[in-house]
């Protein structure tokens, strides 16, 4: 039966893939490690859809961002055509997506969640889209939708799509949604709503992102600028001053005094400042700083804006500082940004403790990716518990890659001296002139890549006849997307593109470049977190909770090889693709076995830009 229903021709290595869930999943929770391209999702859902069918189970299939739900369905839907099968699913979006009022009032500004939740709250009574919606749906659905399909359909009846989706939550078998909506316990209610966590087969997909995710999730920030707005707004209201207006001024006036010097961090002692404040006082003053931001909100809501107010985001900073502010793994941390203007983040380092509450609700937890070896460490990390894992070999043979790790060329240390650049530079030269298709340049860093431009890397670009596409820090959604096409465009052009960014960054991750899309990376460093004073707590809180050396392992040097890992994982898809890794820092070699099996299988050490040269022009003999 399982294997009747895998939509594709199975190649080495899927049976089995799918055999090993199929004889675990009944006693244990599985970590499956297969690389990008795999057929993870399919393989998945062939082994899960008929226990689901049979044991009136469902399949929650969550994603890192709302970008990705709609992967699983369309293998889903692949599925069911194939096999006949009558099962729906569908992908799940929130409110922001999917409320037809915003869309028809067209609010100004661009929205979160957090605005389409109280768009919705305000304009619930009386919304026509709600009001059309029966209290009881029972709708005969013919094939898996997306939500987009649901977006439309509902649009066409004049119902409301983000309660239809609640209302047929009970009909789906396989439901496709973002990780919020199982790790953050406040919203968790909309999956059991009508999908019985505890009876369901819980799926992490791109399970690698779980110790960020949770790190971000439950961390918050306000800047010196939201604070600015902040008075703004209550100047408003008092136009002469007035309690609340000083206590901004003092409380700004406290961030700057404390960032006076600091060369990059430092911790805050947010306890000390409710002690001089007083802490009956601060909560008085949070409970007024929130009524006027509620009153700015309603305001903006009448004005039809954004109904946001930095009043109100800095009431539940300060009310959720002062939940924290005994918490062990909650540190308080105190910056500039690259304007110079001040900082302050709750940071929550507390992964293990709070991802371990949440594997134990669900039936069954299957996690997957590409890049969770060792597997044992990743469990550990997230607090995972009654697991089986297995890490299945690639696709890939020694001809779809060639690796060279350069033992003359390091980042580490405070800065990039000027010798080392250079020698960075003539590299990437040898490197560029070697491969005639697309390649990636992954500095470790946004400062070591400045350092790179500001030496000269644009002008080598340039002269090798390649067009340069540079990843901006913080640039937008849009423009990342047009640089991303830009790109790949390049693949079918004569002039070649060379992509220059960060493996921090969107184009390290989560973005494929199948064929002549890439076909060379060069890795500029091992991606190390800087050890600013936020990084050190990090190790340190880890190093508390698991040991001293694996602390420092858990917190810094494995997660910096996850980022190398998925840096590489963009050039193969296919057994008919090709790379050229040059993995340029000294220190990788002590790191092999945190790196994929396809990176390792043909690599050799180079010890000068000489020999770089005569083993990149291998390459095209492989």
């Amino acid at each position: 039966m399982y294997q009747k229903i895998f939509p594709y021709k199975f190649r080495e290595y899927q049976k089995e893939f799918l055999d090993f869930i199929i004889s675990n999943v009944d006693k244990k929770n599985l970590v499956l490690n297969a690389v990008t391209g795999f057929g993870k999702t399919p393989l998945i859902l062939s082994a899960l859809l008929p226990k689901a069918v049979d044991e009136g189970r469902k399949i929650i299939w969550i994603v890192r961002t709302g970008n990705e739900i709609d992967r699983p369905i369309e293998e889903l839907k692949k599925i069911v055509e194939k096999s006949g099968l009558n099962i729906f699913g569908f992908s799940f979006r929130g409110k922001k997506d999917m409320c037809l009022l915003i869309k028809d009032i067209g609010i100004k500004g661009k929205i979160d969640y957090e605005d389409a939740k109280y768009i919705c709250d305000m304009h619930k009574s009386d919304c026509i889209y709600y009001k059309n919606l029966p209290d009881r749906v029972f709708y005969q659905f013919r094939e898996p939708k997306l939500y987009s399909q649901i977006l439309s359909e509902c649009k066409s009846l004049g119902i409301c799509p983000y309660y239809f989706q609640l209302k047929i939550l009970s009909q789906a078998t396989v439901v496709a949604l973002s990780y919020n909506y199982i790790l953050n316990e406040s919203i968790r209610w909309v999956v059991d709503y009508g999908l019985r966590l505890r009876k369901s087969f819980l799926v992490v997909d791109e399970a690698h992102n779980l110790q960020n995710v949770c790190m971000s999730l439950n961390s918050d920030q306000i800047s010196e600028t939201s604070i600015e707005r902040a008075l703004k707004e209550a100047k408003i209201f008092y136009p002469k001053g007035g309690e609340v207006i000083d206590f901004l001024k003092h409380f700004l006036s406290i961030l700057k005094s404390e960032c006076r010097g600091i060369r990059e961090d430092k911790e805050f002692d947010f306890k000390k400042f409710v002690q001089d404040i007083g802490y009956e006082k601060l909560l008085d003053l949070i409970k007024r700083i929130r009524r006027l931001g509620s009153m700015v909100r309603m305001d903006r809501f009448r004005k039809n804006k954004v109904p946001r107010s930095s009043l109100y985001h800095l009431s539940e900073f300060l009310e959720k500082s002062i939940e924290n502010m005994n918490v062990d793994g909650v540190a308080f941390i105190l910056s500039k940004d690259r304007k110079d203007k001040v900082r302050l983040e709750i940071v929550d380092m507390r992964v293990n403790e709070l991802l371990s509450k949440v594997w134990s609700l669900s039936y069954r937890s299957i996690f997957c990716s590409g890049t969770l070896n060792p597997i044992d460490d990743f469990a550990k990390v997230i607090g995972l518990e009654n697991y089986v894992g297995q890490s299945f070999p690639s696709i890939f043979s020694e001809k779809n890659a060639y690796t060279l790790i350069t033992s003359y060329l390091t980042t580490k240390g405070e800065e990039l001296e000027k010798d080392m650049a250079t020698s960075y530079l003539h590299s990437i030269d040898i490197f560029i002139k070697s491969v005639d298709e697309n390649v990636a340049i992954y500095a470790s860093s946004y400062r070591i890549l400045e350092t790179l431009l500001d030496m000269g890397l644009e002008k080598i670009v340039s002269e090798n006849g390649r067009r340069l596409f540079l990843e901006e820090e913080g640039m937008s959604g849009k423009k990342g997307r047009e640089l991303l096409e830009g790109f790949k465009k390049c693949a079918k052009s004569r002039r070649k593109g060379v992509l220059c960014a960060t493996a921090f960054g969107r184009f390290s991750e989560g973005v494929d470049f199948p064929g002549k899309e890439l076909e060379g990376i060069f890795l500029v460093g091992i991606p190390f977190e800087r050890l600013t004073t936020k990084t050190k707590l990090y190790i340190k809180y880890f190093q508390k909770v698991y040991g001293k050396r694996e602390g420092k392992y858990y917190a810094y040097v494995l997660p910096a090889l996850k980022r190398a890992s998925q840096a590489l994982g963009r050039a193969l898809r296919s057994k008919e693709d090709r790379a050229l890794f040059v993995l340029g820092d000294k220190r990788f070699k002590k790191y092999l076995n945190l790196l994929p099996d396809f990176v390792i299988k043909n690599y050799k050490l180079v010890k000068s830009v000489e020999e770089l040269s005569k083993e990149t022009s291998n390459y095209n003999l492989i």
